[in-house]
């Protein structure tokens, strides 16, 4: 009689056992964690007049410049950044017509995205919802650039990204 109780426990141990480690919420590739990412507003980039909508990042200032020139050719030179300690993240939303904004709140927040996959981690930019630009008569390239601490880790764009 025990040793037939004792077989059944062995079996469901054996299932539970299994079903855990099959289970998804415990594979160690899962496990995904995100850490805030503090950035600031880079008001030096308004000048800019990016016509065709999307996503940049400037790791160094030779890339910035030909941007800059690119965009802004009128501004004089592109303003310097440091480089070795920042680097820059451009949501551009290219010609949209007409308002009266042009500098735009719509990264909603950034943050790193770890996992077992990916122990570097990626640098997560989430996009929000483009706000109504006004009814001016000026025509508009809506944009947001922002400074975050200069890394390797590769950047994505999520949420309502410019295309």
């Amino acid at each position: 009689m025990i040793r037939k109780y004792f077989c059944g426990a062995i079996l469901v141990c054996a299932v539970v056992l299994l079903g855990t480690t099959s289970c998804k919420t415990t594979d160690p590739t899962n496990q995904v964690q995100f850490f805030s990412l503090v950035f600031t507003n880079f008001i030096a980039a308004q000048p800019l007049e990016v016509t065709a909508p999307g996503t940049f990042v400037f790791r160094d200032q030779a890339t910035w410049d030909a941007f800059w020139q690119a965009n802004a050719p009128f501004a004089g030179p592109a303003p310097v950044v440091d480089f070795a300690q920042d680097m820059l993240v451009g949501v551009f939303w290219g010609a949209l017509g007409t308002g009266c904004i042009e500098f735009v709140n719509v990264i909603d927040r950034v943050r790193v995205r770890v996992d077992g996959v990916n122990t570097l981690g990626v640098i997560e930019v989430d996009i929000g919802v483009l706000p109504p630009l006004g009814n001016c008569a000026t025509p508009v390239n809506p944009l947001q650039v922002i400074t975050l601490e200069q890394t390797i880790t590769s950047v994505e764009f999520v949420g309502f990204v410019p295309s």
